[in-house]
């Protein structure tokens, strides 16, 4: 199906498990925008903008709801909290964390872009758990306070860049190999001074630019 989403608080939110299969959807506001206790993606088109977190697994309080009533979420069924990422196109554009596992965070395809946040009290990958990537595309640019990177025990190699200042917004980030074959350009929706990259392609002690 088709979604298009414009809410004060989260757009889409299960008490238990949040599986996307497939589907374009499109999150144009929100607190929040995917919430669960345990978050799977599987395929699909998602583009969501998120005051707070882009995705969470097991968040708080809600402080902005409608009418300015703040709530606590509900998550039962799972003690559990973990965020899992086997396919689709994401691309997440946070003023919280981009994404929030309060339990482990999987990535094992799928391209994820992360745009922010921009304050040093969050980063664009955040969890409590193990933190692996296995297959995919992943681009997380934010701030460089509080950074999160992937975990050692990944099987795709993944870089993390952190810059002296802050670049501006739109600023080109290009990767190339030592030949000079281009892998990645990527221009960030917001300023950022962190940004961590795992492709395919990236082999362990290579030289990239």
């Amino acid at each position: 199906g088709s979604f298009t989403i414009d809410t004060g608080d989260d757009a889409f939110h299960a008490d238990s498990d949040l599986t996307i299969e497939d589907g374009e959807i499109l999150i144009a506001s929100s607190f929040e925008g995917l919430e669960g206790a345990a978050v799977t993606v599987n395929g699909g088109t998602i583009r969501l903008t998120a005051s707070d977190d882009g995705m969470n697994a097991a968040g708080g309080t809600d402080t902005n709801m409608p009418g300015g009533r703040p709530g606590m979420d509900s998550f039962f069924g799972s003690n559990e909290y973990q965020i899992t990422i086997n396919g689709g196109y994401l691309v997440i554009d946070a003023s919280g964390d981009g994404i929030d596992s309060n339990g482990d965070l999987t990535i094992t395809g799928g391209t994820v872009l992360i745009n922010g946040p921009v304050s040093s009290g969050d980063g664009s990958l955040d969890y409590g758990g193990s933190c692996t990537i296995s297959g995919g595309i992943l681009v997380a640019a934010g701030s460089a306070g509080m950074t999160q990177t992937l975990g050692t025990s990944s099987s795709q190699c993944s870089l993390l860049i952190t810059f002296s200042f802050v670049q501006q917004a739109g600023t080109l980030l290009h990767i190339a190999d030592e030949d000079g074959t281009p892998l990645l350009s990527f221009a960030p929706l917001k300023t950022y001074q962190s940004v961590i990259i795992s492709l395919p392609e990236f082999t362990e002690d290579a030289v990239y630019t």
